[in-house]
């Protein structure tokens, strides 16, 4: 979690401003939630999960001066799923890998690659290749940072040679919480997911809405973490729709 200096020079109007932006950007955040929540749904099934990732990041400027701008990311991610009769099991592992580059102070691109083991309950485990493409956007509205992620991935079922192409989108908003802790901060956000061609992944469309919040917390300045909630709901045709609540959390290292 990025730390967001406030400016001296900051105008007196803006608290009320700020508090605008809070309140439209929750409203939107709610509203995309609320379009894709399978509350009005029947056929539903409901579940608890659990994602535990470690991130490490940083950038090539002590290399070179002149390769500052250029960024580097790794995380690794393991799933457990409540959909045994024996309980919790592993499901999946992730391996992410990514190079960036800051266009500016706002924008940066990206080229990653993730490797996957699945673990379907009561079939066959499979691997996926996963490249991706990404363009990140980050604003800051005073103590509120917005980041916006646009990606397109391409899904490869290292068994069947499938491939699912997959837009994408993720609003994200990180608030410090310095009343109660200079190095406490809280995010909000969703990800709207939908493929592009027909395959064996899902279907084509809209196809997963994850929503998520928690709390994150600098321990130190290279060190972070964060704790929080992800509902995940996943579109299954012809069977019944997938939501998993998960608990996350994720522990931070940049470099």
């Amino acid at each position: 979690m990025m730390k967001l200096i406030r400016n001296p020079r900051m105008p007196a109007a803006l608290p009320p401003l700020r508090s605008r932006l809070k309140v439209g950007a929750w409203l939107m955040l709610a509203g995309l939630w609320g379009a894709h929540a399978p509350a009005g749904l029947a056929a539903t099934n409901n579940m608890a999960g659990n994602w535990d990732s470690v991130t490490l990041s940083g950038h090539f400027g002590a290399l070179s001066p002149r390769l500052k701008d250029f960024r580097w990311q790794f995380l690794e991610q393991t799933r457990l799923r409540d959909d045994s009769p024996e309980g919790f099991r592993f499901s999946e592992n992730l391996l992410f890998s990514q190079l960036g580059y800051a266009i500016n102070d706002h924008a940066s691109v990206w080229l990653g690659y993730v490797h996957d083991w699945i673990h379907p309950l009561d079939k066959l485990a499979f691997q996926e290749s996963r490249p991706y493409e990404d363009f990140l956007w980050i604003s800051a509205f005073g103590d509120l940072k917005l980041t916006s992620r646009s990606r397109l991935e391409q899904r490869i079922n290292q068994t069947t040679g499938n491939l699912g192409v997959r837009a994408r989108q993720m609003l994200q908003l990180n608030y410090p919480l310095r009343f109660i802790h200079d190095d406490l901060g809280v995010y909000v956000g969703d990800e709207v997911l939908g493929y592009l061609n027909t395959n064996h992944f899902g279907p084509t469309g809209f196809s997963e809405n994850r929503a998520f919040a928690g709390l994150g917390f600098q321990f130190t300045q290279r060190m972070g973490a964060d704790l929080g909630y992800l509902g995940q709901y996943v579109v299954n045709r012809p069977g019944n729709d997938l939501f998993t609540h998960n608990v996350q959390f994720n522990l931070r290292f940049t470099f």
